[in-house]
């Protein structure tokens, strides 16, 4: 038997209960807040278990989840049928698949709307949907919550129209600056962040291990020859934006250096000066000949092909700008050598290597492939394909481009269960497959590149370990920009932890949530046939989690409450494994059901 929470509006298959997640929960009832923690350490259940205590509190209201991408909210959507004790009826997926005025309906009699943050901020500017009889937004994968992004916008909605509403932004990476993360806190309101890292004694016990490999590739000679040509050309268009003194970078030419040079040759061009408009032609041109240079030395032969293809497609179809990079000595040159040029890039050659040997080691591995591009997605699935024992397919996002066709809300969701399934044991994915998803058993993700984002690297990585140990391999190519982005990520990583505890301090300090008000009268836990208060529970499990960091043995602290202390010691030699790995009801697959859009 494990801790179970008890509370009126949720079902019994609630288990595990962890002080960390209380302790989150009880500052986040006090206050709207923004939850950061770690990848697969339990968000969703927090969320969850805030949703049912405010529908509780609130008994004619109701409440409203948003998340960025229909998977991850077909996901959410079975996680609440599940888990909240609540009639299934009032649960209510909508998305840009249903007609507005049916969309209207639908949430009329709901407790519970669970959305993508689009079709809300669309609702409330027609007037369909009113959020002031909304009680809490829960925000997730918050994040994404600046700008002019959806997200950003419903938080704004939702604090003009709900009074004294709560809102709760959770992620696992809320940006790597300081003006990032108080950007967002303001966005959200928050008055609080709740914050915890893997190395907190009350996590540690439960993150799963990760053991992180970058692999250092010497560039292929071939390429290498390829790319000579190109860097003679990139640099003589530099020496002339040098001249002019629009070019000041020193060292390595970046996209970053040439950003800067366009704001001076814009600067130029509103001085009226004739320097400015050459200098603009030059730098667009530049920036297409480092793509060309980053594509062919990171990615491949194949996707350096299509997008050559493409551009060529382009200037044929009127964009005559296009011109003088086509039609330039350089670019025919490579075009024709690598006209019908199989892959030779060693990264392809790696990442069958990597997944031939998880799957070697175990038959029912399931591995992850991330790649920046679709083209290297689609390359890299055909690749796979080849390989005896190997079913990879890709997982892209549903925007269609150039005529490459997106996947729909149902065929990423059926992807998903195949996988789940064993149909496909290689899932090869962009930016899409990164954030919430939870994909069961993943024992091994491969980055075809580094990213250079703190927030998509941390996502990437969550994608395995969720329930076992998991092993994550980098492919990074010498002397290339993949050297520069991995050192780039990491210095971020870092960054963003050290900023986000100092901005903790001081908003937490100004607006004196340190130590909450204790707003869990609603929720027991359960141990055996056993009930306890909230509170005696989280005291009991700071006490066993911190010995346990500190000896891994657990001692008797002299506490009143012996016989709790007991069952608290029974629980971990008495969990089944998958109760062990898995966190607070995280569903895997297993529970992914494919929904209608219509639901």
């Amino acid at each position: 038997m494990s801790a179970r929470i008890n509370h009126p509006y949720l079902s019994s298959n609630y288990v595990e209960a962890r002080a960390y997640q209380l302790k989150a929960l009880n500052s986040i009832l006090n206050s709207s807040t923004l939850l950061v923690l770690p990848t697969a350490m339990g968000k969703t259940p927090i969320e969850f278990m805030v949703i049912a205590d405010k529908l509780l509190q609130n008994p004619e209201k109701k409440a409203l989840l948003i998340a960025p991408t229909n998977p991850l909210l077909a996901q959410h959507f079975s996680d609440a049928e599940k888990f909240l004790n609540i009639p299934s009826e009032e649960i209510v997926m909508i998305n840009g698949g249903i007609h507005w005025k049916k969309r209207e309906e639908i949430v009329k009699n709901a407790k519970l709307v669970l959305s993508t943050p689009q079709v809300i901020r669309n609702d409330v500017k027609r007037g369909s949907l009113s959020l002031s009889n909304y009680c809490l937004l829960v925000i997730d994968e918050a994040h994404h919550a600046s700008g002019k992004h959806a997200m950003g916008e419903v938080a704004d909605q939702y604090l003009e129209h709900a009074s004294s509403g709560l809102l709760l932004g959770a992620t696992a990476s809320p940006g790597s600056t300081e003006k990032s993360i108080i950007n967002l806190t303001k966005r959200l309101d928050s008055k609080n962040i709740f914050s915890m890292q893997r190395s907190n004694p009350l996590i540690k016990p439960y993150a799963i291990e990760l053991e992180s490999n970058v692999i250092n590739l010497d560039l292929p000679i071939k390429i290498q020859e390829m790319v000579e040509p190109l860097k003679k050309w990139l640099d003589g268009m530099v020496e002339t934006l040098q001249r002019t003194g629009v070019y000041l970078h020193k060292g390595i030419i970046t996209r970053t250096g040439l950003n800067d040079a366009m704001k001076r040759a814009n600067y130029l061009i509103e001085r009226k000066s004739q320097h400015g408009w050459n200098s603009i032609k030059i730098i667009v041109d530049a920036i297409r000949v480092l793509q060309l240079i980053n594509l062919i030395s990171t990615q491949g032969i194949i996707s350096t092909r299509n997008y050559m293809r493409r551009t060529e497609s382009q200037f044929q179809k009127g964009e005559k700008k296009l011109s003088r990079f086509v039609q330039k000595k350089e670019f025919i040159d490579l075009k024709n050598e690598i006209y019908n040029m199989k892959e030779i890039h060693n990264k392809m050659d790696k990442v069958k290597q990597l997944v031939k040997e998880q799957i070697e080691i175990d038959p029912n591995s399931r591995i992850i492939v991330f790649a920046s591009l679709r083209d290297s997605v689609k390359s890299i699935s055909i690749s796979l394909n080849g390989i005896n024992g190997i079913n990879a397919i890709p997982f892209v996002g549903q925007s269609s481009r150039d005529g490459d066709e997106g996947m729909t809300q149902k065929q990423q969701i059926s992807t998903l269960n195949k996988f789940r399934e064993g149909e496909l044991n290689v899932l090869v994915a962009t930016s899409v497959g990164e954030e919430g998803l939870d994909i069961p058993s993943a024992d091994r993700v491969v980055f075809y590149e580094p990213v250079a984002s703190e927030i998509r690297t941390i996502q990437r990585r969550g994608r395995t370990g969720r329930h076992k140990d998991g092993y994550v391999y980098i492919l990074i190519s010498k002397n290339t920009r993949d050297e520069g982005i991995r050192h780039a990520a990491v210095a971020k990583e870092i960054r963003m932890h050290r900023i986000l505890n100092r901005v903790k301090n001081q908003r937490n300090l100004s607006f004196n949530y340190k130590n909450p008000i204790n707003k869990l009268n609603n929720f027991t836990v359960s141990i055996h046939e056993n009930e306890y208060d909230v509170q005696s529970f989280i005291e009991l499990e700071e006490e066993r989690l911190k010995e346990i960091s500190k000896k891994d043995t657990i001692s008797d602290s002299g506490k009143n409450n012996q016989k709790l202390k007991n069952e608290m010691r029974d629980i971990s030699n008495n969990l089944s494994i998958s109760q062990k790995l898995r966190p607070l009801g995280q569903t895997g697959l297993e529970q992914f059901n494919l929904k209608s859009e219509e639901e």
